[in-house]
């Protein structure tokens, strides 16, 4: 196995990367709440996860990667009498749009994604050796953690209570509660809502608790790696380790923890209650798939970043700039020893740092670096770049690489016509020729080298 290193949230060091089992990952990501569309920060954070889990893979690792579907939950439920539809019809709309914006996305590398629904025995199962432990109790409308029976509570965030910053919304405050942080764990039934028939009785779980009898239903108590962003830390994933800890006795729930940075839109916070909201088909409509997905690789996953026109043409710029090189290989020349090695390298010092907590910054920076260094040499590129654009590309999933230099005989000489009127200085008739093959979808390139085309794709 490469030797990878990771930042641990839970430990608050960067750690040499060692799963339970040698050569498998069990990897879990916190998954969408489904009451409405998905917006750009999920598709920072799952493109991230995307490309962690490609990366394991291409480290030697057999990786399964859960992901849960929040499809029980008070925002539904709201959603559901907003606008006169069933909840499970909202959970199943939004859902189906979720998965068919992370398809959209190229985020392919989820294995499974796991109802809350789908696990209501399990859920039921978690709350009943909680109650058998003492770390449970009843209230009139359902059952709570307590707090105060779990001391190891606050390990994950170095915090206990909440703050004005914090989500409580699913926090439910009850006077009667032991403790202020005290969470529910399954609510009893209300009028007009979902519910099951249980031993706990009639009602639905809590949304701390869904997660953990999911991960607990395909992982086992304890596994390898739980990711998710950075916002969820407290008090959602500090109450997964006190649920999933205090019923089974056994530590840690995860590893290591992997959390991603937030996304600020134009300047601001992204939220919806200031109108400062952009949805994944919103962004696409902007941009490609693409570009969109270059921009979240070109920071590291732990940092917060600002998606807006600037940063959106920045990331297509540099991906063309990548493509533009791939479209002057020659796959059919035969490389010299230096021309391999100085792929070799380049693939090498990227890995390395990859290698260091999943740096893409830094590994483009170095693909970049190799780009240049390859076009100041008089010998061409060949089969050793192709070799390392596809590898990268394999990893990132950013770019249109054709794998070969296209080649057109109508094209070529249409373009060494216009060559030959611009020499001439007839700009109008050269100019009419560019317009020509802009309608058809070529796309030309001048530099002091000739002039360089390609076929526009329509992502």
């Amino acid at each position: 196995m490469m030797s990878i290193k990771v930042y641990n949230t839970l430990t608050g060091q960067t750690e040499e990367f060692r799963p339970e089992r040698e050569a498998e990952v069990r990897m879990f990501v916190c998954g969408p709440t489904v009451y409405g569309p998905s917006h750009v920060g999920h598709a920072k954070t799952y493109t991230q996860f995307d490309f962690i889990a490609r990366y394991l893979e291409a480290s030697g690792y057999k990786v399964t990667y859960l992901q849960n579907i929040t499809d029980i939950d008070d925002k539904i439920i709201r959603r559901s009498a907003e606008q006169g539809v069933p909840p499970e019809e909202i959970a199943a709309f939004y859902e189906k749009q979720y998965l068919e914006d992370m398809a959209a996305l190229g985020n392919t590398r989820v294995d499974v994604h796991a109802r809350a629904h789908d696990h209501i025995d399990a859920i039921v199962d978690q709350i009943k050796r909680l109650i058998e432990r003492g770390h449970a109790y009843q209230l009139d409308d359902g059952w709570y953690f307590d707090l105060a029976s779990f001391p190891a509570y606050g390990k994950l965030s170095g915090r206990t209570d909440l703050r004005p910053e914090d989500s409580v919304s699913r926090i439910d405050d009850n006077s009667k509660k032991r403790n202020p942080g005290d969470f529910t764990l399954w609510k009893g039934r209300k009028d007009g809502e979902p519910f099951w028939e249980t031993e706990l009785g009639e009602g639905r779980p809590g949304w701390h608790i869904e997660d953990t009898a999911i991960t607990e239903t395909f992982f086992g108590p304890s596994y390898d790696l739980h990711g998710g962003a950075v916002d969820l830390i407290f008090p959602h994933h500090e109450a997964e380790v006190a649920q999933m800890e205090a019923a089974s006795g056994i530590e840690p729930l995860a590893r290591y923890w992997m959390h991603t940075g937030l996304l600020r839109v134009d300047g601001e916070k992204m939220s919806k209650s200031t109108g400062n909201f952009l949805t994944i088909r919103e962004a696409l409509a902007r941009t490609d798939f693409r570009t969109l997905r270059h921009a979240f690789l070109s920071q590291h996953y732990r940092s917060s970043m600002e998606l807006n026109d600037s940063t959106l043409e920045q990331a297509r710029a540099a991906r063309r700039r990548i493509e533009n090189f791939a479209r002057t290989i020659d796959p059919a020349h035969t490389d010299s020893q230096a021309n391999t090695a100085r792929a070799t390298d380049a693939w090498k010092e990227m890995r390395e740092r990859l290698d260091d907590d999943f740096d893409t910054p830094g590994a483009l920076a170095v693909l970049f670096q190799y780009i240049r260094e390859q076009n100041r040499m008089e010998e061409p590129a060949g089969p050793a770049a192709l070799r390392l654009i596809e590898d990268v590309n394999n990893l990132f999933g950013t770019f249109d690489i054709p794998g070969v230099a296209q080649t057109d005989a109508a094209v070529d000489e249409r373009v060494k016509e216009r060559d030959r009127l611009r020499a001439a200085k007839k700009f109008a008739e050269a100019d009419a020729i560019r317009d020509q093959l802009t309608q058809q979808g070529v796309v030309l390139e001048d530099s002091p080298e000739g002039t360089r085309w390609w076929k526009e794709t329509t992502s």
